[in-house]
């Protein structure tokens, strides 16, 4: 074999192995992005799931009764006064990402 031939073969293997060096360099960081956004994406779900729990644990521990206001007014015993507090307490409590997203699940369709 010629020395021309033995120095061109040399170069397109230096070629061929700078060309793969850069590809699976570039593989690996690719790996690592994707890698990364898993991670935050499990984190968030996770973070989700401790906010229900959270949720059920606050419905299920018993409230502080308060007293019964007397008041003169008749309207302030009425069962649709009471829905109209529930529904404003309801919409003063923050939102998970979920519930904003998905809306709040009242509606008996989500």
């Amino acid at each position: 074999m010629s020395d021309d031939r033995l120095v061109i073969r040399l170069k397109g293997l230096e070629q061929q192995i700078r060309a793969f060096r850069e590809l699976h360099t570039r593989e690996i960081a690719d790996f690592a992005t994707k890698l990364d956004a898993i991670g935050k994406l499990h984190a968030d779900e996770l973070q989700l799931i401790l906010d229900q729990l959270a949720n059920i644990v606050a419905d299920l521990t018993p409230s502080d009764a308060k007293p019964a206001a007397t008041t003169s007014d008749p309207a302030a015993e009425s069962p649709k006064r009471a829905k109209w507090l529930a529904e404003q307490e309801r919409k003063s409590t923050p939102l998970s990402r979920r519930e904003l997203l998905r809306g709040r699940g009242d509606d008996p369709r989500s």
